[in-house]
């Protein structure tokens, strides 16, 4: 579609004339003066300004208007609510934080649509909204529009709430996991930017994978592609990989060893040299090596990146990590920490967000809000 490849080629590289866009699209000039009406219709496109690298008259420039809409990124946890709007071009407009609403699924879809409809009402831009993207914890199925295994969000779990959701904040609508959000954020503008193949390992209160392919975000059949905490672990056990790998398995054990049962102290006692710390720290860091080395020899990326707040825990301890998984596998995998943190999650809604609201087809089809097929 000539349309969508004029607007994106205004959006990545700037103001351009007509003629600069013919050259660079392989059409000729006439061409490009028929559709640009249309664009300048929609208001995708803006004009204004004179080019003055022409012989001649100067051609009237032609910019993306990152102003035409804006989308919102939402990161609902199990506390907490953060949002961000932003506009089409991607820059955050304004952001809130609020308390999760921890009632019933009614209640929770409307504090998300009062978040979005409170953030475009600061930023003045009320009823521009054409894109909204929601995390939360969980598996999300997408083909049977479902979350399941989200004990700290039950009303995720609650059948038809993605349907519910969307309804009520009355706008298209994209939902996904949170771990998988924050590898996209990482992949757009974090510690993946650039590659092809990714795998995200975020070490939190649980254990959960992020798995790029080929650019394509991984979800799996039923949104289960990255579920490795999971696997039982050790191989026959009754106990998994999660139970081992997580803040919340790592407080159970400073716990049963006679500490406060923060995985805070934990590592600080590792750090100072003191018991139960170092035991338990290096036991983590033993699953961390094993559940890389397992990911690595199966799907070979290009790098894996930790996260999560025992992932970024970790940061200090890399050079030993990378180099135990180095002499287990026999080449060398690119470890590194996250490069956004907690914001990981947020800057992948938006990102989600922003792909179906560039669609130009969309806007000059069914409008800036309608939902794509």
């Amino acid at each position: 579609m000539r349309e969508q490849f004029i607007v994106d080629l205004l959006r990545q590289e700037g103001p351009m004339s007509r003629a600069t866009i013919a050259r660079r699209c392989h059409v000729s000039k006439p061409t490009v003066s028929s559709i640009v009406p249309t664009l300048l219709a929609a208001e995708l496109v803006v004009e204004g300004g004179r080019d003055p690298s022409t012989n001649g008259r100067p051609g009237r420039l032609l910019a993306f208007n990152g102003a035409a809409g804006y989308v919102v990124g939402i990161d609902v946890g199990g506390t907490t609510t953060r949002a961000v709007l932003a506009d089409l071009e991607g820059t955050e407009v304004a952001s809130l934080r609020v308390a999760t609403e921890r009632g019933s699924s009614p209640k929770l879809a409307r504090q998300v649509a009062t978040v979005v409809g409170d953030l475009a009402t600061r930023a003045g831009v009320a009823g521009r909204v054409v894109e909204v993207a929601v995390c939360t914890p969980g598996v999300v199925d997408q083909a049977r529009r479902r979350v399941a295994i989200a004990p700290n969000l039950p009303a995720v779990e609650t059948d038809g709430f993605l349907d519910l959701l969307e309804a009520t904040v009355g706008v298209p609508l994209t939902w996904l996991n949170d771990v998988n959000a924050a590898t996209l954020g990482e992949l757009q503008v974090g510690a993946g930017r650039g590659l092809r193949d990714l795998v995200y390992v975020n070490v939190g209160t649980g254990l959960g994978l992020g798995l790029v392919l080929d650019g394509a975000l991984h979800e799996g059949v039923g949104g289960r592609g990255g579920e490795f905490g999971l696997v039982p672990y050790p191989p026959g056990a009754a106990t998994t990989l999660e139970d081992a790998l997580s803040g919340r398995g790592l407080a159970d054990r400073h716990r049963a060893s006679g500490g406060s049962g923060d995985p805070a102290d934990a590592f600080r006692e590792a750090d100072l040299g003191r018991e139960p710390g170092v035991s338990l720290v290096t036991r983590l860091l033993g699953d961390l090596v094993w559940t890389i080395v397992a990911v690595a020899t199966l799907i070979d990326p290009q790098r894996v990146v930790l996260g999560g707040g025992i992932g970024l825990r970790c940061a200090p301890r890399l050079d030993s990590l990378r180099a135990a998984v180095t002499h287990a596998t026999g080449f060398d995998v690119d470890v590194v920490v996250a490069r956004l943190g907690d914001d990981a999650g947020l800057a992948g809604t938006v990102a989600c967000a922003l792909e179906p609201a560039r669609s130009v087809d969309r806007w000059l089809t069914g409008g800036p809000q309608a939902r794509t097929a």
